[in-house]
């Protein structure tokens, strides 16, 4: 039987405030609470692509969902610091990129927030009840072993 691990890399991510913004033409400029690891170092700031607006209201206008992430000032936002540890800090990114979190940053793994999502919990749970049913057997045992030595 073969192993049923994907090879398939699970985000790293931290969770960070965005303290302020600067909105240019085409682009956002997120400044935020931490530094974020560029492969040109640490900035704690991350730029953004800016939606044009006819999109923004197309999507409005024919009830498309917008699961884009808020970049205002006080949200909280996930970052995948493996992936931006792979572009410059000059990097604009696609506000996809990253997850919006609001006040709550337990479904995120990685540096920040909670380290897990829920069923890895549930996994990480259920492999310390079995290490500690073995943990239990083998005292048990070494408690058998000395009442009664083996005979030699």
């Amino acid at each position: 039987m073969g192993n049923n691990q994907s090879n398939e890399k699970k985000p790293n991510y931290k969770i960070y405030k965005i303290t302020s913004r600067d909105v240019h033409s085409d682009w956002i400029r997120c400044h935020l609470d931490d530094y974020v690891p560029y492969e040109n170092g640490n900035y704690k700031h991350m730029d953004f692509d800016k939606l044009p607006t006819a999109l923004t209201t197309a999507a409005f206008l024919f009830g498309l969902p917008n699961d884009r992430p808020s970049l205002y000032e006080g949200y909280y936002i996930a970052i995948d610091v493996d992936m931006t540890r792979n572009c410059s800090s000059n990097h604009n990114f696609d506000s996809y990129s990253v997850k919006e979190v609001g006040s709550s940053s337990a479904n995120f793994p990685g540096e920040g927030g909670l380290q897990g999502l829920v069923a890895d919990i549930a996994e990480v749970r259920e492999t310390l009840a079995r290490e500690n049913e073995w943990s239990d057997f083998d005292k048990q045992m070494q408690q058998a072993w000395q009442l009664q030595p083996p005979k030699k």
